[in-house]
């Protein structure tokens, strides 16, 4: 069979966009985290606006270059469900993005903890379990103290969607 010039074009164009469509959507839905200094506790502030109780709250520290220290939440409400949340801060940007990127390396049960992580501007914040009904109530509030006035009314809000693992 031959192909006119026309409808070899055609086919190139078609070919081309199957690859550019999907990297720029990529690229317009997963819209980087920015690094900036969050000043005092989100997480215990978000557990307090939604009426979660901190049932314990203690230092630790995570082995990635970077890391600066955070705390180990464990969080409750008055139905017995209960959730464990770590905090760690970063120096850098750049150490907050290799420790996402070394937290992606591995499956999950050969290295990697099962849980979810988020991004909070300078802090990763590691949550199990990852779909929790506590997460659902305090999300919201994490995304008001995180999200700038300028954007938070433009852009719509999943608890589990935002600022996860932007770094692959």
């Amino acid at each position: 069979m031959k192909m006119t010039p026309r409808v070899e074009l055609g086919l190139a164009i078609f070919l081309v966009l199957i690859f550019v469509i999907p990297i720029g959507l990529t690229i317009f839905v997963a819209g980087e985290v920015p690094y900036r200094v969050i000043s005092g506790e989100p997480v215990k502030e978000a557990a307090q606006l939604s009426g979660i109780s901190v049932i314990s709250a203690q230092d630790t520290q995570w082995n990635p270059t970077g890391a600066i220290g955070g705390k180990t939440y464990v969080l409750g409400d008055i139905s017995g469900n209960t959730v464990t949340v770590e905090t760690q801060s970063f120096d850098s940007a750049e150490s907050r993005d290799a420790a996402i990127r070394l937290y992606n390396v591995h499956p999950v049960g050969k290295g990697r903890p099962a849980g979810s992580l988020i991004v909070i501007g300078h802090q990763l914040v590691f949550v199990t379990p990852a779909i929790s009904i506590l997460l659902e109530r305090i999300a919201p509030h994490l995304q008001k103290a995180i999200t700038p006035w300028s954007t938070r009314e433009t852009r719509g809000f999943s608890p589990f969607l935002f600022s996860r693992c932007p770094v692959q």
